[in-house]
């Protein structure tokens, strides 16, 4: 049954924000090559690249030219949370969030280290969105959580008593929820109230009615989309299918709506005739369509350079354009194959086609340099002046630096005949990578011994802190597997772990044990600390983050419920507090190691 109402929902697309008028459904290149087919989102980030949330096959990114996979296997086993990703979502440029069924992930993209949200770990995230002030909103279980644009934790909102899965930020910047088999909450003064919801049906999807200042367009499971008014809270029904998607519905860079449909499906939908998405190409071609969609350009640029007083001259492959204060004029009629264009520090327009031949602009004078010319014919795909006026001219073969003043060129071959410089940058000033090394013996400054000798004292005291925090896990785990079934009646007479306060925090999780929602801030609230407080202490007093800490107490206490044998694997996992069989195997088998049946079968049964 439930796989039938799952795929009930994915039958009809959410005909949101005008997409009543016919849409035209381009597929995405590549899918065959997705880890899992199963989909659950996909988004394209601000560079271009796609990125596919998948259901077992953890997150998949598209190039252009091939799939990358991020997901756990046997060498990586700890990789992701989950390999079942729910959804995904874009931060600061720079970031890519991984909510999956057992916790969050953090992908940093420069360089693509990926790192646990430890305060949502082992709960499903269901839905991700940044809002307009660049802060993360994520929803686990029964709450909401808001981060900064650094990925601090902020704050931590508790809804009712249904899991929210959806979230939407509207026009004004509000936030809203939807609950699963429930209604509508919205954040007012710092908390999750219960919004007016006259429908008897529970709300799947949120969006903003561009028709109406401050209002929502809400899918429904079995009534359509309906109008809503934020302020009363008033409906009014559309003409939409009765049957409405649960699949998220992101934008690609220019506009259009990017679909994964659930039944292993992603696509693009558009209103306009042009060519197939991505169609095979690189992605300089999205980054022409970037330009030119934040410019509204005419034509897709072949090339474009930038004046320092805003102005910008762009070629279409025919001629050459200038806009300038939002108007559009032709400059240079009949200038075909302009395939790179930079200005230089005197006002000089260069100009290069995929012939070889360079060309300057200037005065309303076009003049051919005929002695920096690519001689070859092969394309020039890069110009651009470096801090000491000089040019730098790359082509497919080859790069030369020009000096316009002396009219010397200097030249160094790419032996790579598939390299292809796509952006240069300066390295040094008057340097870059394709300038021939020189020896230079220089004696550092007295300054810079310092600045080593401070950061050696830094390093020193922080391998000397790791390594305390190293030793206090493993002698507080070891105190943990000293208590076999004889020596625990003796704890109270001479507790392993002398420490009073530690013993108190283990004997407050013992009492939450079976709440697998029992959260670290809850914890730090029972024991009257602060969230950073609390963290600091059981860090220095175990080795172990609060997390893990309390992961460890389950674990322990699931042992000694191993050892007695009276309950099945599964109903041990429950009462312990995991929420699924298979996480709490895996995590009693990385401290144990071994897995919770064979334990439970080892004839002493000692930890």
């Amino acid at each position: 049954m439930k796989h039938h109402r799952k795929l009930l929902f994915f039958i009809v697309l959410l005909p949101l924000i005008g997409w009543a008028q016919e849409q035209r459904r381009l597929s995405l290149p590549r899918q065959e090559q997705l880890s899992s087919q199963r989909v659950s989102q996909v988004i394209q980030d601000s560079e271009g690249f796609l990125w596919y949330a998948t259901e077992g096959g953890g997150v998949c990114r598209d190039d252009g030219r091939r799939m990358t996979v991020f997901r756990s296997d046997a060498e990586h086993p700890d990789l992701l949370c989950s390999n079942d990703v729910a959804c995904v979502a874009e931060a600061s440029g720079r970031y890519i969030i991984i909510g999956t069924f057992h916790g969050a992930n953090l992908l940093d993209k420069h360089d693509y280290s990926i790192r646990r949200l430890e305060d949502v770990d082992d709960k499903r995230v269901d839905d991700i969105i940044v809002s307009k002030n660049g802060h993360w909103w994520m929803t686990a279980n029964k709450k909401v959580y808001e981060y900064d644009d650094k990925g601090q934790l902020l704050n931590v909102y508790p809804g009712g008593d249904k899991y929210i899965f959806r979230l939407h930020e509207d026009q004004q910047g509000r936030l809203w929820c939807a609950e699963w088999d429930g209604g509508l909450l919205r954040l007012d003064d710092g908390h999750l109230v219960a919004a007016p919801w006259p429908v008897d049906a529970a709300p799947t999807t949120i969006d903003d009615d561009p028709a109406v200042d401050g209002g929502l367009l809400i899918g429904t499971f079995g009534r359509g989309v309906v109008k809503y008014h934020s302020i009363s809270g008033s409906v009014e029904q559309t003409n939409a299918s009765d049957s409405i998607s649960m699949s998220r519905v992101s934008l690609d860079l220019q506009g259009r709506a990017l679909v994964a449909d659930g039944l292993g499906n992603c696509y693009v939908l558009t209103n306009n005739d042009q060519e197939p998405w991505y169609h095979g190409q690189t992605l300089t071609r999205f980054i022409a369509d970037s330009v030119q969609t934040a410019y509204g350009l005419s034509a897709r640029p072949t090339a474009f350079a930038k004046k320092s007083d805003g102005e910008l001259w762009f070629s279409t492959g025919k001629d050459i354009r200038l806009m300038k204060q939002g108007e559009e004029t032709i400059a240079l009629p009949d200038m075909k194959d302009v395939s790179a264009m930079t200005f230089t520090k005197d006002g000089t327009l260069w100009l290069a086609t995929i012939f070889g031949t360079l060309m300057t602009y200037k005065d309303g004078q076009l003049q051919t340099d005929e002695y920096a010319s690519n001689e070859y014919g092969d394309a020039i795909v890069a110009l651009q002046e470096d801090s000491e006026g000089l040019l730098t001219i790359v082509s497919n073969r080859h790069i030369r630096k020009y000096d316009p003043v002396h009219r010397t060129l200097r030249q160094q071959n790419i032996e790579d005949a598939d390299f292809y410089c796509l952006e240069l940058q300066e390295t040094q000033p008057g340097k870059r990578w394709s300038q021939p090394e020189e020896e230079v013996v220089e004696r550092m400054p007295q300054w810079i011994w310092w600045l080593l000798a401070a950061l050696f004292v830094i390093l020193f005291a922080l391998v000397a802190y790791i390594w305390h925090l190293h030793q206090q896990r493993k002698r507080f785990l070891a105190a943990l597997k000293k208590e076999t079934p004889e020596k625990e009646q003796a704890v109270e007479a001479k507790p392993i772990i002398a420490d009073k306060w530690l013993q108190k925090v283990m004997a407050t999780v013992e009492q939450h044990i079976a709440d697998n929602n029992y959260s670290v801030e809850q914890l730090s609230s029972d024991l009257n600390m602060s969230r950073m407080t609390f963290y600091r202490k059981i860090q220095s007093a175990t080795g172990q983050k609060p997390t893990e800490f309390i992961r460890t107490i389950r674990l322990h206490h699931a042992a000694a419920l191993l050892r007695e044998g009276n309950m099945t694997i599964t109903e041990i996992s429950y009462a312990a507090g995991f929420s699924s069989v298979s996480y709490f195997s895996r995590c009693f088998r990385s401290m144990y190691g071994v897995p919770p049946t064979q334990y439970q079968n080892k004839p002493d049964k000692k930890d």
